[in-house]
């Protein structure tokens, strides 16, 4: 069984890219334009990559997704051994917008990642890392896939509509249903799915997901498809592609689900401190029970902070660019 790795990928610093987004902020959307933690990068994307080579030795190829964009691993990437180079492709938009062409550019990460299934030569079995996904063990395609299943690791929880204190804080807040929410794009997810009493809150590790389920799905299901990818921006009303696939999937037996997420999973903020995140990630290195980290809005900690995580799971990694071989 093939699996391949695909890793959404965006320089928000680029100035063509801050151009064209800046041709479609307004009003109604721009929170979610001019949040530059959504776009900035500070290279995690090397990291991913590495990690992957290291820690899923399995992965027959990487595919990387851009809006005319290349990340620089990849342009490292020419001077590597061919066993490894040679399994780096960049997949550009117009490539996974085929027939929708009407709808890019688009910055909105749950637009694009409802097309992952359209790159030219993915494998059936693949696993979907956003770019702030790293493996800090080792990991077999049985971490991923269940006799072929995909496994969906979370949790269950109650819809939100069916908790009273949601309720009245939506009713005393309503604003609150105007903004984007991880949580909430799931149970909107579920609920499609015909889940309308709970759903199946996952977190962010990455994803593995079935070519042939969502092409299957969306092909059967063309309205949802269109209406989801009209937003250039994230909107609240739209759902997560990989939830809404794994709650149907659920519902067909199509998948494995585990209560064991493998994860230490950081966001960042402003205020947040350096020195407690350092010591997260040190931790979760240590503890035999986690696969997966991730350091959400990474871009917020301090530059040596940056430099001292990179230090660390470059010691884990333990891959040098320079001489893969």
């Amino acid at each position: 069984m093939d699996v391949d790795a695909v890793i959404i990928w965006v320089d928000g610093e680029d100035e063509k890219f801050i151009l064209r987004k800046n041709k479609f902020v307004e009003g109604k959307n721009k929170f979610e334009s001019t949040n530059k933690t959504r776009f900035n990068q500070v290279n995690e994307i090397s990291i991913v990559v590495r990690s992957i080579f290291k820690f899923a030795s399995f992965v027959r190829n990487i595919y990387i997704v851009t809006d005319q964009q290349t990340p620089e691993i990849f342009r490292q990437s020419k001077s590597w051994s061919p066993f490894y180079k040679d399994r780096i492709f960049i997949v550009d938009h117009k490539e996974i917008f085929s027939g929708h062409l009407s709808v890019l550019p688009t910055f909105n990460a749950s637009t694009i990642e409802t097309m992952l299934q359209n790159i030219v030569g993915l494998s059936e079995h693949f696993i979907y890392f956003n770019d702030d996904m790293f493996l800090i063990k080792p990991t077999k395609k049985d971490d991923w896939f269940d006799n072929g299943k995909p496994i969906v690791r979370g949790r269950w929880k109650t819809q939100p509509n069916k908790l009273w204190y949601k309720r009245i804080r939506n009713f005393f807040f309503p604003n609150k249903l105007e903004s984007w929410g991880f949580d909430r794009a799931q149970a909107i997810s579920a609920k499609i799915a015909g889940f309308e009493k709970r759903y199946f809150k996952t977190y962010h590790t990455p994803r593995a997901l079935n070519k042939l389920v969502l092409k299957d799905y969306f092909n059967k299901n063309k309205s949802l498809l269109s209406e989801q990818i009209i937003f250039r921006f994230r909107h609240h009303s739209q759902y997560l592609c990989y939830s809404l696939i794994w709650h149907y999937s659920i519902k067909k037996n199509l998948v494995v689900t585990s209560n064991k997420t493998m994860l230490e999973e950081i966001n960042v903020k402003a205020d947040t401190s350096n020195f407690k995140v350092i010591n997260k990630v040190k931790r979760a290195i240590k503890d035999k029970d986690i696969l997966f980290l991730n350091i959400q809005s990474m871009d917020l900690l301090k530059p040596q902070t940056i430099k001292k995580i990179n230090a660390i799971l470059d010691d884990i990694i333990g891959i040098n660019l320079s001489d893969l071989d």
